[in-house]
């Protein structure tokens, strides 16, 4: 559990300084979206949508908690918990891409929505949408093998600044240590 906190908090600070490094298509154009855009950016998300979203959702919650370090938990609860996980993302889903039709209305333009309403009208832009979410429990996969090395870095230089032993911070589960206990690659 102490990892999941640790990895939300640590993408929540960064999902926060990238949102105040650059300003957010809201801030970007002040002008209201018009009903054509509205209208084009709803087209936009739904044709965005595949039937292989649950799936890709299921995947990504299964690989996450088999690579948690509090892999104590039985198989039995860990299936139980992304089954749920993913039906309560999967009831939130028509919530969730409601609320990006207006940023997408003010982020694009209407040209540009109109381009990827044509394209994602196509065989070849489904086929694409398809594909995208067939991979993407792998493409998260390779993503959080990185996680580990990213953790280690983080709790060393979070002790570099606050005073603390980093292999007590990072704890036993995440098998990223040099030897003596020393961090693999630190800096």
């Amino acid at each position: 559990m102490r990892f999941w906190i640790v990895l939300l908090s640590g993408l929540s600070l960064a999902t926060g300084a990238m949102a105040q490094s650059k300003p957010s298509p809201a801030e970007a154009t002040a002008d209201q979206p018009s009903a054509r855009q509205l209208a084009l950016s709803r087209r936009y998300v739904e044709l965005s949508q595949s039937e292989q979203m649950e799936d890709a959702l299921r995947g990504i919650i299964m690989a996450q908690a088999s690579v948690a370090p509090t892999n104590r938990i039985p198989d039995e609860d860990r299936l139980f918990i992304a089954d749920l996980t993913t039906e309560l993302l999967t009831d939130l889903l028509p919530e969730m891409l409601d609320s990006l039709v207006p940023i997408y209305a003010r982020g694009f333009t209407e040209a540009e929505l109109t381009a990827l309403v044509a394209f994602y009208e196509t065989d070849l832009g489904q086929s694409i949408i398809d594909k995208t979410y067939v991979m993407m429990p792998e493409m998260n996969q390779s993503m959080m093998a990185m996680m580990p090395r990213m953790m280690n870095k983080m709790a060393v230089r979070m002790c570099d600044r606050f005073g603390c032993d980093a292999d007590a911070l990072r704890g036993p589960a995440s098998g990223e240590s040099g030897p003596q206990g020393k961090p693999s690659d630190s800096k």
